[in-house]
């Protein structure tokens, strides 16, 4: 079985790290299976992987489907995985061009409808990666058989509990001795008003803890959290809010962190660290990860398919000072996050499910 996958960008971002993620596992099932995309920041750790890259120029649509169409002749791929908007109808063409199944993964609500409804109308399943994402799709007219939920996967040998500190947090030029609250997700327009509410829970905390300091990590425009986080240094006295580039090696800011603050894949990484998490996202806010709210987060993917309630400031203070000061509860609630990822989102159970849907394509189409 040769896969081809198709996304627009290798970014630093959760889509990208989860076709990485799950290219790897399949290299190790003996699948060939190759990456088509623009390039981006995450190309290297693709092609260190031992991934098959196909570089593509920017351009119209029909030259794409040219260039891709001489790709899959020349690879002879026989399925398509499809992972976003820019790529849903390029792989859609695709497919009814050369007879072959089309998978596409619906990783948000933020997909374009006409893209989103051309590629599941030529593709033989459609994968959404939480409970209420399904809902989701079938609310826009996706044949119900046609959906499949099937997670993230995470792989948990890069993303594990570490007993030491020290060492992350020398790498990014923390103090040893800090309380450190890590946000990491995209500085995009959909996820400002997230960033923003951190920086203004980080200040309240820093006026009362000398100790705090908040990291801010992601992809996308800076300067308006910069210019904020620069306004609430001066008002502290002190570097108590720092924005930082995205991390290849985000797994680093996770190690040094006390407490993390994501939703979706930052959520599951952060979780198979052992670190506790406070889940906010694009829906809203779903506080505190722990035992009795866990199935609740996961059918919402932490905060980005739904969530209980807006964010506000006051209680993201409140929940992340409840952490801080209780490191005990807060050990045991990521230790609970932890295997949870384990038991059900292992980049080799979640891959397994995947390959399985691959084969039973495959197979009906052979028919």
């Amino acid at each position: 079985m040769n896969i081809l996958m198709l996304v627009s960008r290798l970014n630093i971002g959760g889509t990208e790290k989860h076709i990485l993620s799950l290219s790897r596992y399949l290299l190790t099932r003996g699948i060939r299976v190759a990456v088509a995309a623009k390039g981006g920041p995450l190309t290297d750790s693709f092609k260190k992987a031992g991934i098959s890259l196909h570089i593509l120029p920017t351009g119209k649509k029909s030259e794409k489907v040219s260039i891709l169409s001489s790709i899959i002749v020349k690879g002879r791929y026989n399925l398509i995985h499809a992972h976003d908007s820019n790529s849903f109808k390029l792989a859609a063409a695709l497919s009814k061009k050369h007879n072959i199944p089309l998978i596409v993964t619906v990783h948000g609500t933020y997909h374009r409808q006409e893209a989103l409804l051309a590629a599941a109308t030529m593709s033989r399943r459609v994968i959404a990666v939480s409970p209420k994402l399904s809902k989701w799709l079938a609310s826009h007219k996706i044949p119900k058989y046609k959906i499949r939920m099937i997670p993230n996967g995470i792989e948990t040998a890069t993303f594990r509990p570490i007993l030491n500190k020290n060492y992350s947090r020398k790498a990014l030029h923390l103090p040893a001795t800090a309380q450190v609250l890590v946000y990491a997700g995209r500085f995009s327009s959909d996820k400002y008003p997230i960033a923003r509410k951190v920086i203004q829970a980080a200040e309240r905390i820093a006026k009362n803890n000398s100790q705090f300091i908040a990291v801010l990590v992601g992809p996308g425009s800076r300067t308006d959290l910069n210019q904020l986080a620069a306004k609430a240094n001066h008002r502290l006295g002190r570097t108590a809010i720092i924005i930082r580039p995205p991390m290849s090696s985000i797994q680093l800011a996770y190690f040094a962190a006390d407490v993390v603050i994501g939703t979706g894949r930052v959520a599951l990484e952060a979780l198979a660290c052992a670190k506790p998490v406070i889940s906010a996202g694009v829906a809203g806010y779903c506080g505190i990860v722990q035992q009795k709210n866990m199935n609740k987060l996961i059918q919402c993917h932490f905060g980005d398919h739904g969530a209980v309630a807006p964010i506000l400031t006051k209680k993201l203070s409140s929940d992340i000072n409840s952490l801080l000061s209780h490191p005990n509860r807060a050990r045991e609630f990521g230790e609970v996050g932890m295997k949870t990822v384990k038991r059900q989102f292992s980049i080799n159970k979640v891959g397994a499910r995947l390959l399985q849907l691959y084969k039973e394509v495959d197979r009906r189409n052979h028919r």
